[in-house]
């Protein structure tokens, strides 16, 4: 990821479902991501660094500030402007507060865009899985992958309501449910599988992601590195704390 940290605003923020906040941030240091010669960024994702809970100015150091990940739904191709989209009402945290709360004109800063979590573009079968917090990547992998290759795309969601456009012609699996550990699982149970096995690209809930894990290596005999997973949230771990477990768990594999 660039580690160029640019100043933003919000340009506007409106809540488009229960659980979603959609919030649009623009700069005049964006205005590179417009520009026709530069990689597709929607689906990438950027460092959103956020003032903290009282504080009116923004501390712009990485190391300090309020930073979180979240993935670029759409760039607009003038001035390069950001849209974003924020869980809300699901998850306690900071990210989740300042999106609830923030209004036009409010400062935030950005670092990146950092690359796709997924970058080979070159199979046949993709199955592509997330929820609420994952919905813009699996939207950026639908427009960017080969149309000649088969993509199973499985979205779990709290509420019809929170089902979204993303712009595609593919076909997107809903899901809607309040227990996707079950359900996931069982929607997954008639895939039909190739001589050649598919790349998966999972990002949800860190629980469910290693039982999926599981379950394609057992059932589907899928190699671990046809996989790429992500637990971008932790049932009943706030952010905050999530983040420090991550963190912890990253030195301990250095170690």
């Amino acid at each position: 990821m660039s580690r160029q940290i640019r100043q933003a605003k919000v340009l506007s923020t409106q809540q488009i479902t229960p659980h979603l906040q959609r919030i649009i941030i623009g700069s005049d240091e964006f205005k590179e991501f417009s520009d026709v010669s530069m990689p597709n960024y929607i689906g990438n994702y950027i460092k959103v660094l956020l003032p903290k809970k009282g504080q009116s100015s923004l501390n712009l150091n990485p190391k300090t500030a309020v930073m979180r990940s979240y993935t670029i739904r759409d760039v607009d191709s003038e001035t390069g402007a950001l849209t974003l989209d924020f869980v809300i009402n699901m998850h306690q945290g900071p990210a989740t507060d300042w999106a609830q709360t923030t209004q036009k004109g409010d400062s935030l800063a950005i670092a990146g865009p950092g690359p796709k979590k997924m970058d080979d573009f070159s199979q046949l079968h993709y199955i592509l899985l997330g929820d609420l917090t994952s919905v813009n990547a699996i939207k950026g992998y639908l427009q960017q992958l080969p149309i000649i290759a088969k993509i199973e795309a499985f979205i779990h969601v709290p509420s019809k309501q929170d089902i979204i456009d993303l712009d595609t012609t593919r076909d997107v699996n809903w899901i809607v449910t309040n227990t996707p550990n079950q359900t996931m699982e069982i929607a997954l149970n008639d895939l039909t599988i190739t001589e050649t096995s598919p790349t998966v690209f999972m990002a949800l809930e860190a629980g469910l992601v290693s039982q999926l894990k599981t379950m394609f290596a057992q059932k589907y005999a899928i190699p671990r590195y046809n996989i790429v997973a992500s637990g971008y949230w932790k049932k009943g771990v706030n952010s905050e704390r999530y983040k420090e477990q991550r963190q912890q768990q990253q030195k301990n594999q250095n170690s």
